[in-house]
């Protein structure tokens, strides 16, 4: 891969660029909409989703190692597992996405952009940023229980959101539909999803990283 190298400045720009711009006019769009009261109730609605702050964590990734090595988002964001993770998260975005909520809703105009966007064309493109241009070391399987804390702590906090204010922004995770046991089961069955899919991650990086070094000269 190491021919390839060469493309890795292009290919972060052109994909921190659409990450950025699908964000904000998503959440200008939001702030549009006149469907809420006021501009903090809205930016808590938009930021309520589990697709948009994984966005941004994938979008600030892609831009983080255009700033000074010295500062501390260049470095945390630098770090395999971290970059790793955000992989991860951004997989399931996608994923559960296309096979569980595509078929609920119909998008027009400016939301079918972003849609595409958040559940397509983003995951797309930072999961090839990670396989080709990524560091893969050191990874180990120990990482997977922090990994698996921001969606967790998502989830925690989306049910207490949820209580208070009635708005689930995910079916799956609707107590006053399903009742807290199921949301319970589904949560769980997330993280298991989550272990599962994040050990697989760290085993493809192990080997994508032998790979490499066996390329290189």
């Amino acid at each position: 891969m190491a021919e390839i190298s060469q493309y890795k400045t292009p290919f972060r720009i052109f994909a921190a660029l659409i990450g950025w711009a699908a964000v904000f006019i998503q959440y200008v769009d939001v702030l549009m909409s006149g469907e809420h009261a006021n501009i903090f109730a809205a930016t808590l609605y938009y930021f309520g989703y589990f697709t948009i702050l994984t966005n941004i964590l994938a979008t600030l990734a892609l831009t983080a190692p255009f700033l000074a090595p010295t500062t501390k988002l260049h470095r945390f964001f630098e770090k395999p597992a971290v970059r790793a993770a955000i992989a991860l998260y951004i997989f399931v975005v996608a994923a559960v996405y296309h096979t569980m909520l595509a078929r609920l809703w119909q998008p027009k105009g400016i939301q079918l952009v972003t849609d595409i966007s958040f559940h397509t064309i983003m995951p797309a493109l930072y999961l090839l940023d990670w396989f080709f241009f990524a560091p893969k070391r050191p990874m180990r399987f120990g990482h997977i229980p922090y990994w698996i804390i921001f969606p967790f702590l998502y989830g925690v906090f989306t049910i207490i959101r949820g209580a208070l204010s009635g708005v689930y922004p995910y079916p799956f995770m609707n107590i006053t539909e399903l009742g807290m046991a199921a949301v319970l089961i589904n949560m769980a069955g997330f993280t298991a999803f989550y272990a599962v899919g994040g050990a697989a991650f760290i085993g493809l990086g192990r080997l994508l990283s032998k790979s490499n070094e066996r390329d290189t000269p």
